[in-house]
């Protein structure tokens, strides 16, 4: 036993500190779980035991969302459609099997160089694209996106830029048009323009977010304080609730307390903040470097989360939002590659998905499970080329990245009401977060904290057949963990899922779609070896009395 000092005598005080904070200021919230107990061990085998059967939290199937956006990777032309429109049938056909339950378009950065009405009626005209370069050519507009979106069973959720550039086209009175085009009755006179271009009934889009990262500068945009934001935030949203009150509004979260000056100023009218996490992954000649650095990234955004948690139940209870709590969105999310190019690590979108990102990206998917009902959407970018799920080859082909398969099984498999776990096994003891490779909505005193970290990360569901469904992560990069999962008696393995691979560089290719795949195993008990880097998902089903 460490003495009182010890990163285990912390991480127990933190949890203890959490929870008395939820229970003083929001005891009607008091649904999210607590922080996972994980106790570091030398050696031996890591134990999973689920603590809590009763205590069930909905887990909101929208944190397995995507974005879109135009960076010059081929993601929309390219990637959904082509250069002229053409729909990329392999992909719509791709993804309709995730079942994605929303979309982001057109998504961040990009948001401050697109013009909506340059992307509706028949005159569509390419522009050169100012943020990320290449071209926007508007053939994959408003119209397209939502049908798009209907066709592979999504919710289309539309971003707005709300910047500070004072252009006509970037205006409150185009943000109302923007959202009366796609919601108005055909009497309404954007309504009107839009049964004219095609669709005569309303699209009723539900989400729409008011501005992306405005804390940061961008070519058409100064960086904003909270309070700037907040005084622009209560005047768009106020007026298009005003007009529009069925819609959800998303607002620009951030740290610092940037969310409660927002959330005091705009609460009110707001549905969702919104947050950007990205692991950071440096890669030589395909190997990820310092692994431990990115591989435990899952680590800080949730140490994160959990302090951000705290202000935000804090807002809730104060407004008296029980009914209609704000809830987080993690609107941008996944694990960036920057490749040493012989002199230096360079940025970039389209190196290959393997083994390794699968354990981050499920990693990541654990923590928006763990961190429940708080985190009610997430959305992933990209679904396509980029950094994303699939790859595209040529313009009506693609396979599946290492990644897909994580989308693929969390989908289908974690669903339904996330309940309480621990883990007890081998890792890393006295880390600092600062060390982890986390860009976003970082807070100064998580980076500043020590946990101990087992190489084994976890999350567990009751779906809605009452199975009990937990995942498992071997986030050592060259060391096999043996696991043994502690649950309650009369549970009984029923199905078992992997992604795993011999090679933790391993990837998916156009010549090698299915090096990495997920593939069903056999099971005999509740123990098991993960392979470094690789996914386990095991659904136990409680035996008939």
């Amino acid at each position: 036993m460490k003495d009182t000092t010890s990163s285990f005598t912390i991480l127990m005080a933190q949890k203890l500190a959490f929870t008395m904070l939820l229970v003083a200021v929001c005891p009607q919230l008091l649904l999210a779980q607590a922080p996972v107990f994980t106790q570091t061990v030398a050696t031996g085998t890591t134990v999973v035991s689920i603590t809590d059967l009763e205590h069930r939290v909905p887990v909101n199937p929208m944190i397995y969302g995507q974005m879109l956006e135009d960076c010059n990777d081929h993601v929309i032309y390219g990637g959904v459609v082509s250069t002229a429109g053409k729909e990329n049938k392999a992909v719509t056909d791709w993804l309709l099997g995730l079942q994605i339950p929303i979309v982001r378009w057109p998504a961040g950065t990009a948001i401050y160089d697109y013009e909506w009405r340059r992307g509706v009626g028949p005159d569509r005209k390419p522009q050169s694209e100012k943020i990320w370069g290449g071209t926007e050519y508007y053939t994959f507009g408003t119209d397209e996106f939502i049908r798009w979106c209907r066709e592979i069973g999504t919710e289309p959720y539309i971003n707005i830029p709300m910047g500070n550039n004072n252009t006509f086209t970037h205006s409150l009175g185009e943000a109302l048009d923007w959202v009366e085009y796609v919601n108005g009755a055909a009497s309404t006179p954007m309504g009107a323009y839009r049964a004219r271009c095609g669709h005569k009934e309303p699209y009723g889009v539900k989400y729409w977010c008011l501005g992306n990262e405005n804390y940061l500068p961008n070519r058409f945009h100064k960086g904003e304080t909270d309070s700037a934001y907040a005084e622009q935030l209560l005047r768009y949203a106020s007026t298009i609730k005003a007009n529009f009150p069925d819609i959800s509004l998303l607002g620009v979260g951030h740290n610092g307390g940037w969310n409660t000056t927002v959330l005091n100023k705009c609460g009110t009218y707001l549905d969702y903040l919104t947050l950007h996490f990205y692991l950071t992954a440096k890669v030589n000649n395909q190997v990820l470097q310092n692994p431990a650095t990115t591989l435990f990234g899952s680590e800080r955004v949730e140490a994160n989360l959990r302090h951000l948690i705290a202000e935000l139940s804090a807002y809730n209870a104060s407004a008296s939002r029980s009914a209609n709590p704000v809830r987080f969105s993690i609107d941008e999310w996944n694990c960036r590659h920057s490749v040493f190019d012989g002199n230096r690590y360079v940025f970039s979108r389209t190196d290959d998905r393997r083994l390794y990102d699968v354990a981050a990206m499920a990693s990541m998917l654990n923590v928006f499970i763990r961190t429940s009902p708080h985190v009610a959407m997430a959305n992933y970018i990209f679904p396509v080329n980029g950094h994303g799920l699939l790859k595209t080859v040529g313009e009506q082909d693609v396979y599946a990245s290492a990644c897909y398969h994580v989308f693929d099984l969390y989908r289908r498999l974690m669903n339904g009401s996330a309940v309480g776990l621990d883990v007890k096994g081998p890792g890393i003891k006295g880390w600092s977060m600062g060390k982890l490779l986390v860009e976003g909505d970082n807070e100064t005193s998580v980076t500043k904290a020590e946990l101990d970290l087992c190489f084994i990360g976890s999350a567990a569901v009751i779906d809605d057949e009452g199975r009990l469904v937990v995942s498992l992560v071997n986030r050592s990069y060259d060391e096999k963990q043996k696991v043994k999962l502690s649950v309650p008696s009369g549970y009984k393995v029923v199905e078992a899922w992997t992604i795993d691979h011999a090679d933790v560089c391993a990837k998916n290719t156009a010549d090698d779609r299915y090096n990495i795949t997920a593939k069903q195993i056999s099971m005999k008990s509740a123990s098991l070896s993960l392979n470094p880097c690789s996914v386990a998902i095991v659904s136990l089903s409680p035996s008939l009395p």
